[in-house]
């Protein structure tokens, strides 16, 4: 069953705008990175008012947990949690959940 993967995260206060828009560039270059893995991705800005300091996300659809699992450990997002992700994101929430085949 297909798997959708959300992250919303804050960004440290000190980090500039410059390497908040690289770190988005890194994860919007996960689907040209892993195309066998992400059958779909969406990244952005948060409009809202009540992000609660969440204002960053992405979104990423997976055939099934095993492409998820094999994503997670990948060398792409490795290399990103190591070398990026640490050094700007302050917190991150991550929700993963089966997407329903709903027949109407």
């Amino acid at each position: 069953m297909p798997i959708l993967h959300t992250v919303l995260f804050k960004i440290k206060e000190d980090s500039s705008d410059e390497k908040v828009k690289e770190m988005m560039a890194a994860i919007a270059a996960f689907q040209n990175q892993l195309p066998e893995l992400i059958q779909s991705m969406h990244s952005g800005v948060d409009k809202s008012a009540q992000t609660q300091g969440f204002s960053y996300s992405f979104t990423m659809i997976f055939k099934n947990k095993q492409d998820l699992d094999t994503y997670i450990a990948s060398e792409a997002h490795t290399q990103f949690a190591q070398k990026i992700g640490h050094l700007l994101i302050k917190n991150a929430i991550v929700v993963d959940y089966e997407i329903p085949r709903h027949k109407f």
